[in-house]
């Protein structure tokens, strides 16, 4: 599906890129892009409800999560915050790609609302792996360290208890090694390879931040690092310097060329 390009939105630069949009229900197990043997299905998860100042009426942003499967394997992109929003997504998954393997999660980057939940997924997928940069890495073990997780996660969801990461079922991606991996699809002559390629780009809501090209359908996973139409999280970026740097890394994203953009943070009917 690809919008025409009156209805591009403009994101802040010089460069008009398009949003993926998803015409069925937030929990659809149909494709939105599909071409050959490659489908990528997106998975909207409404809104977490936080504590904040003493405030219950409250809640995180929604969030997307998207799933590039082939007729064989799939990829995740990120996953929830909690267990419980782990256990509604692995229940999708398994009814969107029955029959296929779930071999990895690509983690765009550290915040903890995009991995918290990586050990739930990976109990119900034994043979996902983990896959981040060593930046992103990184990050996520600063998100977990007790006394940050203390005073910023569990301050929001007074529930959460901090995860286990599993270091034998993680893959880093380069810098020594290539920043690309492949789904895989057939077998013998008939095999098809198809590249998904992480791609740095700096600053988005937070340092270090990632998307995941599709060249195949020419789509970008963005992360943090393009919004939809739901609230922005500027609390790391308070100087101009910072959100100029934001600004650049979506440069970044458009310099790719893609048809379709998919945001984390977005709403079901955005465009």
């Amino acid at each position: 599906m690809h919008l025409p390009s009156s209805l591009a939105l403009l994101l802040a630069t010089s460069v008009s890129t398009v949003f993926a949009k998803c015409d069925t229900c937030p929990c659809s197990t149909q494709p939105i892009i599909e071409k050959g043997d490659l489908q990528i299905y997106t998975y909207h998860a409404s809104p977490v409800p936080v504590v904040y100042q003493k405030s219950t009426n409250l809640s995180f942003s929604p969030t997307t999560f998207t799933l590039i499967s082939t007729k064989d394997e799939a990829v995740l992109v990120d996953a929830p915050i909690s267990p419980e929003r782990g256990e509604e997504l692995a229940d999708w998954i398994q009814a969107t790609i029955p029959g296929r393997k779930l071999t990895g999660i690509y983690v765009t980057h550290g915040h903890g609302d995009h991995f918290f939940a990586i050990p739930t997924i990976q109990k119900r997928f034994p043979g996902a792996r983990v896959l981040a940069t060593q930046d992103v890495y990184d990050h996520m073990l600063q998100q977990i360290e007790p006394g940050f997780f203390a005073s910023f996660w569990a301050a929001l969801f007074p529930d959460l208890e901090a995860p286990d990461l599993f270091d034998a079922n993680l893959d880093i991606l380069g810098p020594s090694t290539s920043l690309s991996f492949y789904l895989s699809s057939g077998n013998g002559h008939h095999k098809e390879q198809y590249e998904l390629r992480a791609v740095p780009v700096g600053e988005g809501d937070t340092v270090n931040s990632t998307v995941l090209y599709v060249p195949e359908v020419k789509t970008v996973i963005t992360g943090d690092v393009v919004y939809g139409n739901c609230y922005q999280y500027l609390a790391e970026n308070p100087t101009a310097e910072l959100r100029s740097q934001w600004l650049k890394s979506i440069d970044k994203v458009a310099g790719l060329h893609p048809q379709y953009v998919i945001p984390s943070h977005a709403l079901p009917t955005d465009n």
